[in-house]
């Protein structure tokens, strides 16, 4: 065994023992390329000959992790925990650091989520009896559809009107299929169940026209006495479509990291609320909390805190993880003081402007975090305040501080 981690960059391994097949897509490898920075330099990916030269802007190459939890000598990391990945550890004389794959599904179960969040009362009033969790064997049953139409009889007009089942195991939204008038009857919502079951099963939820996506990123020790640590929030930035374009939050000189939204302090507690949950079932290590606020039909605005419970990284551990590399180059370069923030925002590519011309300004500062031969640039802005953020980015009002509602997005 090396004295270097081997890392097992299994994405989208709750979808299948399959993850390998996207590999090459250039999202998948930017997320391996960011990814690989929270360790040592010189550790293992699993798949690839070599272990990738360390961006230039990052500085020299790091004699360790960004986080002395991710110190795991010479054993195997997996983004998520899985039994394919013990066994790609054990074919390489490694151990699996983290918990048993049994524990991770238990909690990374959609349906978990919502347990917890009924059980702490952190649904919000207007979606209280709104979500109905279908096990496999109920999608595949004749009468699926009935069931279907049965649980969304309990739920109040609007709620019926536009709806969703998502996979219970799914990343990134896929797998979701649509529903309208409270009927299953439309074609392509039963040509959905039988995949649905073989994602271990469905969540039932009204479609919700989402304003602000928000996640909170955790690490929970294995020792239980240990606190909670909250490692920072941050706002996810989604093109209308609901694609995945990188992650904004708001630094300060000691590298705490906030979201900036007014919803803060609530996705805050309620994620230390879910971990601890989380950690009451055995589960141990990096995980995060996904919520969003959205518009109801009189024009309100609310919280939805506790949406997905991720038992795995993400990327907005990535994402604050490389602020955290770069920090001291922040504090030299925008005059970051004790008491001052700066917003940044984490990409896995180039926003649709582009990024800015210029490295550096006084007014901000591009961390290019792309490998050679990548077909995306993955990068750290950070600049003075909001207004210049937003102005490099040559954002939309999506992307903006006060977001506009992401019109036909699902519940989560």
């Amino acid at each position: 065994m090396t004295g270097h981690p081997l890392l097992i960059p299994n994405i989208a391994a709750e979808e299948g023992s399959d993850w390998t097949r996207r590999r090459d897509q250039p999202v998948v490898q930017a997320v391996v390329s960011t990814w690989r920075l929270l360790f040592e330099a010189g550790s293992e990916i699993l798949g690839e000959r070599s272990t990738g030269a360390w961006p230039r802007d990052l500085g020299g190459p790091a004699a360790a992790p960004v986080f002395a939890w991710l110190d795991a000598g010479g054993a195997a990391t997996a983004w998520l925990n899985t039994s394919q990945a013990v066994q790609l550890a054990a074919d390489h004389g490694r151990e699996l650091c983290g918990p048993a794959p049994g524990v991770v599904a238990r909690v990374h179960d959609k349906a978990f989520a919502l347990e917890i969040a009924v059980r702490e009362g952190l649904v919000p009033p207007l979606l209280r009896d709104c979500s109905f969790v279908f096990e496999p064997s109920d999608l595949t049953a004749r009468d699926a559809p009935a069931r279907i139409e049965a649980a969304l009889a309990g739920w109040p007009a609007w709620a019926r009107r536009r709806f969703t089942l998502k996979p219970r195991f799914g990343s990134s939204g896929r797998g979701r299929v649509a529903g309208r008038d409270g009927r299953s009857d439309d074609p392509a919502l039963a040509a959905a169940l039988p995949r649905l079951a073989g994602c271990g099963g469905a969540l039932l939820e009204p479609w919700l026209e989402r304003i602000e996506d928000l996640s909170a990123q955790i690490h929970l020790h294995p020792d239980p006495t240990r606190a909670v640590v909250l490692l920072g929030t941050t706002r996810q930035v989604l093109a209308p479509s609901g694609v995945y374009r990188g992650q904004r939050g708001i630094l300060d000189s000691k590298g705490r990291i906030v979201s900036g939204s007014d919803h803060d302090e609530d996705l805050r507690e309620a994620a230390v609320t879910v971990a601890a949950a989380a950690r009451e079932r055995g589960f141990s290590g990096p995980c995060g909390l996904d919520a969003f606020s959205f518009r109801d039909a009189l024009g309100g605005t609310h919280l939805r805190p506790v949406v997905e419970f991720n038992a795995r990284f993400t990327l907005g551990t990535v994402a604050i993880g490389i602020a955290r590399r770069a920090l001291a180059r922040i504090r030299h370069q925008l005059g970051l003081a004790p008491g001052e923030r700066r917003p940044f925002f984490f990409g896995l590519d180039a926003p649709p402007g582009g990024w800015p011309e210029e490295a550096s300004s006084p007014e901000h500062l591009l961390v290019s975090l792309t490998a050679p031969a990548s077909a995306s640039r993955p990068a750290l802005l950070v600049a003075s305040d909001d207004t210049a953020l937003d102005r490099l980015l040559a954002s939309s009002p999506r992307e903006s501080r006060q977001p506009a509602p992401r019109r036909g997005g699902g519940s989560g």
